[in-house]
């Protein structure tokens, strides 16, 4: 176990309570009997018996909540370096009962809960921290103070305390992009949004959302997740491409899937310019209303939509291959079967989920044709 020093800063914080952040920070006044306590437990070098004098710590000033948070914090410290994140865990709670809003405490926990792949804890903590961090400068002015002062003390916590924001945000991201489980990863992925509303993974955590109730087969907490997102963010073409897509899936919901898809299309002609990923958006937008069209057996109208997605749709073989298929399918509706086998034999050309089927209806349309 390594030789852990106790921060000296964070045991000589400045004793005057910040007043922009309602969060906890550790204050041990020096010269206290804590405080000496501590210094003679930091110069103990063997690390079990200063694992053994921390312990002692903690239950002789359990009345006093920074020292317990402190002393099991400092716990939870030794256990990580000893490679032992569970022991950790459990003593960094123990500080957190002691403290609950001390954001220092909370980006240790969520590194060691990442150790541990619990995707749950990491959320837990990181969503904790953030609601802290986010904190910071709702307290009112105090009367005394002058508006800019406190203008600057606010800057200046917001600014130190970014890095931890950052961190916890990353953390909760990978957490919940590595959680296999959807009906864990449904919850989690709400608490995310909820905590970090203005995220760099914001429309990452949005689609993956909806993928998520599709994995769940939830179409109730699809629309209700989709008309949630649309009403914070009405002319978002991705998220409407998405949405459009995920219903395109369930034949029930076939006609909000082609209004969708209408609104992404109709806000990709309006952009002032159009980036490859945007061409693709309106790709699979194409693609999903000439579905929904075909559906309602409007054929014509559902050929114009899919050649246009298959113009969009070059740089994403999975989506392309789509296209051709339903292209091909619709030009089977409307008995032209020679483009039917040209937009058939494209999709049976590329690997992926629309290649057997493609290669099936081709096979069948030859062999209708060879009978005539």
């Amino acid at each position: 176990m390594k030789n852990l020093r106790f921060p000296a800063l964070t045991l000589v914080l400045a004793l005057l309570a910040p007043l922009a952040v309602a969060q906890s920070k550790i204050v041990i006044a020096a010269g206290t009997p804590e405080d000496l306590e501590l210094q003679r437990i930091s110069n103990e070098a063997d690390a079990q018996k200063r694992t053994a004098m921390l312990q002692e710590f903690v239950q002789k000033f359990a009345s006093n909540p920074a020292a317990a948070a402190f002393g099991n914090w400092q716990l939870s410290q030794q256990y990580g370096a000893a490679n032992d994140p569970q022991k950790a865990l459990e003593y960094g709670d123990k500080a957190l009962a002691a403290m609950p809003d001390a954001v220092e405490i909370l980006v240790s926990q969520t590194d060691f809960a990442q150790q541990l792949k619990d995707s749950t804890k990491v959320v837990d903590y990181a969503v904790r921290g953030a609601t802290i961090i986010d904190s910071v400068g709702k307290p009112p002015k105090p009367a005394d103070m002058p508006e800019q002062a406190y203008a600057s003390q606010i800057a200046d916590q917001k600014e130190a305390l970014k890095p931890s924001y950052q961190y916890m945000e990353v953390a909760a991201y990978n957490a919940i992009t590595g959680e296999k489980v959807a009906r864990t990863r449904m919850p989690e992925i709400e608490k995310f949004l909820a905590a970090f509303p203005a995220s760099q993974f914001g429309e990452s955590m949005a689609t993956l959302a909806i993928v998520t109730f599709q994995e769940m087969k939830d179409s109730a907490g699809l629309a209700a997740f989709g008309d949630k997102m649309l009403a914070q963010k009405p002319k978002d073409m991705r998220l409407l491409t998405v949405l459009a897509s995920a219903y395109a899936s369930d034949p029930a919901h076939m006609a909000q899937a082609g209004s969708y898809a209408r609104r992404a299309i109709e806000l990709q002609k309006t952009a002032a310019s159009a980036t490859p990923d945007d061409r693709k958006l309106a790709g699979v937008a194409h693609s999903v209303l000439g579905r929904t069209l075909l559906q309602e057996g409007k054929f014509p109208a559902a050929a114009t939509e899919l050649k246009t997605a298959t113009t969009l749709l070059r740089d994403s073989p999975d989506d392309l291959a789509g296209a051709w298929y339903f292209l091909g399918f619709t030009y089977a509706k409307m008995e032209r079967a020679s483009d039917a086998i040209g937009a058939l034999t494209q999709a049976g050309n590329i690997r992926g989920p629309y290649q057997q089927p493609s290669q099936d209806l081709l096979a069948k349309i030859k062999a209708a044709r060879a009978k005539q």
